[in-house]
């Protein structure tokens, strides 16, 4: 048997042991290590201990030493479709997009002031987060990618949009942190997005084309999925698909 295992030293090293006292208690042999996803920065360190740990106390190989490359670690827009069992309203075609943690960004603002960050951070690609009460947002946004488009201007936000089976019962975490609050409070029957809004994102000749994904659940059940997920390669992502490859030969 191979082990396979994250990079690092002394976790890293921990873990392998403990998955090597399973292997002896059911008298598994072990024919070497690989350690991926190790910190390009401490690459030489972690392949040299590993290297002279492996053989002194196991007296097996290290078979390879992976370097990190973090791309290969961000969700696709895809795998959101998945993690949330839900497809695109508009924008499908968009999905193999990929996004870090970092380009993750929660709406909380009013209008006008989500306006004037779009602007200023025209040409960035960034993952939107807001609630269905907040239909105004959503036409902002579209507004303005269906605007860049006919600008021949690049447009590489998308949005998620939560609350869906939105009621009374659930918790309303609409309050205290959204702008508007009050008004939604008054939409608390309102379980999705209006028809209309549906017939305006599915005609991209209308709005534009940018990705948009509407999911029940909370804002904070959202995020809190999007920060913990992990993504998985998928076969139909190619350019992961293809870096993965090219990385791992």
């Amino acid at each position: 048997m191979v082990l396979v295992a994250n990079g690092g030293i002394g976790s890293t090293f921990d873990e392998l042991e403990l998955n090597r006292a399973l292997c002896q208690h059911h008298g598994v042999n072990i024919a070497g290590v690989v350690v991926n996803k190790v910190k390009p920065d401490k690459f030489r360190e972690v392949k040299d201990y590993l290297s002279r740990a492996l053989l002194q106390y196991w007296d097996v190989p290290l078979l390879g030493c992976v370097p990190d490359r973090p791309y290969l670690g961000c969700p696709a827009l895809t795998d959101l479709e998945r993690l949330f069992d839900a497809e695109f309203v508009s924008g499908r075609e968009h999905r193999f997009r990929h996004y870090t943690v970092g380009q993750v960004d929660l709406v909380t603002t009013s209008l006008h002031r989500f306006l004037e960050n779009l602007r200023e951070d025209a040409g960035s690609r960034t993952l939107y987060v807001s609630h269905v009460t907040r239909e105004d947002i959503l036409l902002g946004f579209m507004g303005e990618c269906a605007r860049r488009k006919r600008r021949g201007e690049k447009f590489e936000g998308a949005m998620l949009v939560c609350g869906q089976r939105y009621d009374e019962d659930e918790d309303d975490d609409t309050d205290g942190w959204v702008e508007g609050a009050s008004a939604a409070k008054g939409c608390a029957s309102q379980r999705d997005l209006s028809p209309q809004m549906y017939d305006m994102l599915r005609d991209p000749g209308c709005l534009g084309d940018a990705p948009v994904l509407v999911v029940p659940g909370s804002v904070r059940s959202a995020v809190g999925k999007l920060m913990t997920m992990t993504p998985k390669l998928n076969r139909d992502d190619m350019g992961r698909v293809d870096a993965a490859a090219g990385h791992y030969e």
